[in-house]
């Protein structure tokens, strides 16, 4: 079993063939019970909510939810976009780094949104920023400036 999932409720809904009920963070949170449920080896599921204004101007947020935790972050504009290309992987990355560093569902998903938002700045499939550019949009607290 996995320790960490990337999927939201729609993910759950296909993996154990169960809708989910309810509407917003009450689904999501019904769909990450019983993803717990399921895989006792489960520990971290983390998923983003986009919603495209336009090509180049997105409004983004990112939810992680632990076991005895969670977090849901406020959702951002991401304007000027250049390339959503390995946004994704941005998102993982920075979800991971928390994990890595201790962090609790709050600073797993503001690393996470914060470079899944950096990377829309860039051309290719990667973010390649030094850490401390990360912490700078981040205010260096954890917290996604909007």
């Amino acid at each position: 079993d996995a320790t960490i999932m990337f999927g939201n409720h729609r993910d759950m809904t296909l993996l154990l063939q169960k809708p989910f009920s309810g509407d917003g963070a009450e689904r999501r949170r019904e769909a990450v019970e019983a993803a717990f449920a399921t895989f006792p080896n489960l520990q971290v599921m983390a998923s983003t909510a986009r919603h495209p204004i336009t090509q180049t101007h997105h409004r983004l947020s990112a939810r992680v939810d632990l076991r005895e935790d969670r977090h849901q972050t406020p959702e951002i504009e991401i304007t000027d976009i250049i390339d959503r290309v390995g946004s994704g992987d941005a998102f993982a990355a920075g979800v991971l780094t928390g994990w890595l560093e201790g962090g609790d569902a709050r600073k797993m998903a503001q690393l996470g949104l914060a470079m899944n938002a950096l990377k829309h700045s860039l051309h290719g499939d990667w973010l390649r920023l030094p850490r401390a550019e990360v912490d700078s949009f981040t205010g260096n607290s954890g917290d996604v400036r909007r």
